[in-house]
């Protein structure tokens, strides 16, 4: 908002790794109404555990555990997908039971480590060396010819809504397990991200009304989901990506300052 002079309101896509949200959980996914000094939560991502915390960016094999433990509901597939075959026996079992047991495995919801986990099941990466490494591998292993993607659900249950990936998980589980390439499974991955960005953002602008809709976060630092996403939206929507400051980190004091301007506006 501050890079495009717009002082809202507009419908904000935040996509990033690990960030706390106002209720002191986990945020990372989420689709948010914005004006210059406020903001209410439309919809979210379904969480996924981070056994061992932190260590979970770093060991992303614990991150696509946990998300296949919660897509197939508590009995991983780990026989028939070889990135299982690096991980010690022993490791497999303690992250199984801080699973279960609710042990040192917050909760997050950024779309950021659906592609950590992602990235490990389809490119066999148990391990990154830096945050963001196995996202970026993935993002480069797409193959461009693929078109199709994977399925999706909303949960409209509860507010905010809930994106719920756990039948892309079982459906890319099942392409790995019939031998499809990594490429294959990365670009249906990001091509889902893209459908379902564009097709949420719609029904989320039909009940708020009409405004832009601004593209925030580290993982917009991937210009291929950035690109598909604006092709696919209607052209009638302005959409705000960033060109002059980042998306990630290194916006956040831009963004502060603006919201303290508003506050220090309304006070005046």
């Amino acid at each position: 908002m501050a890079e495009h002079q717009v002082r809202g309101p507009v419908l904000g896509v935040a996509y990033d790794g690990t960030g706390f949200g106002d209720d002191g959980t986990s945020w990372g996914g989420e689709f948010l109404l914005c004006f210059q000094g406020r903001f209410e939560r439309l919809a979210t991502f379904r969480p996924i555990r981070l056994p061992g915390g932190n260590l979970a960016i770093r060991e992303v094999w614990r991150v696509a555990y946990a998300l296949i433990h919660d897509a197939f509901d508590g009995d991983p597939p780990i026989g028939s997908l070889r990135l299982f075959d690096q991980v010690p026996e022993e490791s497999l079992r303690i992250v199984s039971q801080m699973i279960e047991r609710d042990l040192n495995a917050p909760r997050a919801r950024g779309v950021g480590r659906y592609f950590d986990a992602f990235g490990a099941l389809a490119l066999r990466r148990p391990l990154s060396t830096y945050e963001g490494q196995v996202a970026i591998a993935l993002d480069h292993a797409a193959d461009d010819s693929v078109r199709d993607s994977y399925a999706f659900a909303l949960d409209r249950s509860q507010a905010p809504l809930e994106v719920d990936l756990r039948p892309a998980v079982r459906e890319a589980v099942s392409d790995l397990s019939s031998g499809l390439s990594p490429g294959v499974v990365s670009a249906r991955f990001h091509n889902t991200l893209s459908r379902l960005t564009t097709e949420l953002t719609g029904s989320l602008l039909a009940e708020v009304g009409h405004m832009p809709v601004a593209l925030t976060g580290g993982v917009f630092q991937n210009d291929r989901l950035v690109t598909d996403i604006i092709e696919k939206m209607p052209s009638e929507i302005n959409m705000l990506r960033h060109r002059e400051v980042p998306p990630g980190d290194g916006g956040i004091a831009l963004g502060q300052a603006l919201i303290a301007d508003a506050f220090l506006g309304d006070k005046g």
